[in-house]
Formats: C-alpha cells, sequence, structure tokens
C-alpha cells in the first residue's frame, strides 16, 4: 500500500510544478467473448489548468480480436466535444466555444515477453478525425456588440499514432503493474475543408511520454493512474503538455 502512495504523490508533485496541467479522469467497461474477441465502451472528462475550465470530454465504443495470442487488431469510434479558447483580433472577439469532434481508428498491437515480468509491445493505430464547420458569434472589441458570426472551419486530420509501451509485472500476486510508453505522432494529410487547402504531411506532428501504473482492486476492478508529458507543433491540438490522470477499469 505504501507504494501506491509514493507513486500518487510523485505523480501529483510532477505536474504541480508545471505551468499548464491537465486533470483527466475516465471510466470504461468490456468483456471478453470467446475466440479473443473483445468488446468495450469508455467516457473521458478533461479539465484545463487543474479544474479552472472543462477543456473536453468524449464517449468511445471498441472492439479488438487476438488472431493469436501476441497479436491484436483493434477498432474504435469515439465522439468528442473539445472546447476551444476566445480569440481576439484588432476589431472582433470571439468567445470560448465548444466543438463536435468524431474520430474513428484501426490499430495492431503486438507483443513479446523477453522475461517473465516484462512484456515489451508496439502498436500501430491509423486515426481519422472530423470536425465539421460550425458558426460562432463575434463581438465589436470596442462596445461588445454583435458583429456577425465567424465561420470556423471544418478540418479533417488523418494520423499514424505509433507507440512503444513496456509494463512490468513484479509477481501474480502483485496488484500493481508499471509501465511507461512513448507514442509519436506522423501527420499523413490535414484538410482545411472551408478554405480548399490541403496541409502537408509531416513526419512528427506530436509526441508524449507516460509513464504510471495499473492496480488491480480484484477480479473485476482495477485502477490506472499516470503522468503524461506531451508535445504537439499543431496549435488546434488541445493536448496539454502535462497530464495527471485516473482510469476507473469493470470487467464484465
Amino acid at each position: 500500500m505504501k507504494l501506491k502512495y509514493i507513486i500518487a504523490s510523485a505523480l501529483l508533485s510532477i505536474a504541480s510544478g508545471a505551468s499548464a496541467q491537465t486533470l483527466l479522469g475516465g471510466a470504461e467497461i468490456s468483456h471478453k467473448f470467446a475466440f479473443g474477441l473483445n468488446l468495450g465502451a469508455g467516457i473521458e472528462y478533461r479539465s484545463a489548468d487543474w479544474l479552472s475550465n472543462s477543456d473536453q470530454w468524449s464517449a468511445e465504443v471498441s472492439a479488438s480480436y487476438k488472431p493469436i495470442k501476441p497479436l491484436k487488431i483493434g477498432v474504435a469510434y469515439k465522439f468528442i466535444q473539445a472546447r476551444y479558447p476566445a480569440e481576439q483580433t484588432s476589431n472582433y472577439e470571439v468567445s470560448a466555444f465548444w466543438a463536435n469532434k468524431y474520430r474513428v481508428s484501426i490499430g495492431l498491437t503486438g507483443e513479446w515477453k523477453p522475461l517473465k515480468v516484462l512484456t515489451l509491445s508496439l502498436r500501430e493505430r491509423y486515426q481519422f478525425t472530423h470536425r465539421p464547420s460550425l458558426q460562432v458569434p463575434r463581438f465589436d472589441i470596442d462596445d461588445n456588440s454583435p458583429a456577425g458570426n465567424k465561420t470556423v472551419a471544418a478540418k479533417s486530420k488523418h494520423i499514424l499514432r505509433s507507440r512503444v509501451m513496456a509494463e512490468v509485472k513484479p509477481s501474480k500476486k502483485c496488484r500493481f503493474t508499471p509501465y511507461w510508453s512513448f507514442e509519436l505522432y506522423s501527420l499523413l494529410a490535414d484538410i482545411n475543408h472551408t478554405k480548399n487547402r490541403t496541409g502537408n504531411a509531416m513526419f512528427c506532428d506530436k509526441w508524449r511520454v507516460t509513464a504510471g501504473t495499473g492496480f488491480k482492486i480484484n477480479r473485476h476492478n482495477s485502477l490506472d493512474l499516470f503522468y503524461r508529458f506531451a508535445k504537439t507543433t499543431d496549435a488546434d491540438e488541445l493536448d496539454a503538455p502535462h497530464t495527471v490522470g485516473l482510469v476507473y477499469s469493470f470487467k464484465l
């Protein structure tokens, strides 16, 4: 039990000194069927600057299949509502607004156990995200009077997410599973539909490092506590540099 408090304190201490933080909370449910099939669903909430603002919430359904033990194929659909910050020009101001996003993904994960207590994995995931266009109220900066609407362009993004992960399971009786991962986002295409403009592919659109631990409460319930550092080149990406997350999982 002491290890649990040490890890939690360390993760919170790292993030507390950071200038831009996110608290991430989530819950998921899954059921494993015969023949390696697994179905799941989950929700996620992200705050901005600790709990000063809501940043994003999402709901996801997913399915995975293991044709052989070390190989997994996964597909998922996610609905996202993301909050965009206020914008200001020399003449107009646009208040913060919420926008819907729709995301589909398909991935392949391979695992290797070089040691009894160590599992290494490599995952490649293709991800497509679409944000429809929307109208946002605009105000005159001098007297705050309505000044028509601003059109936020529809946008589509094609990403290849490559992740390497190392997990340690000290023993069968140990409830903790510490892990570390590095994930690279490679931009395949970025399309601005309203302005009819396509962005060039980019080798590194974003990368992030995650360290944390899983904690098994019992056969059906578990927790995942982690700290994540992310670096992005796209101002439209809402991933904060520093994130502390806690996700609850229930297995039927």
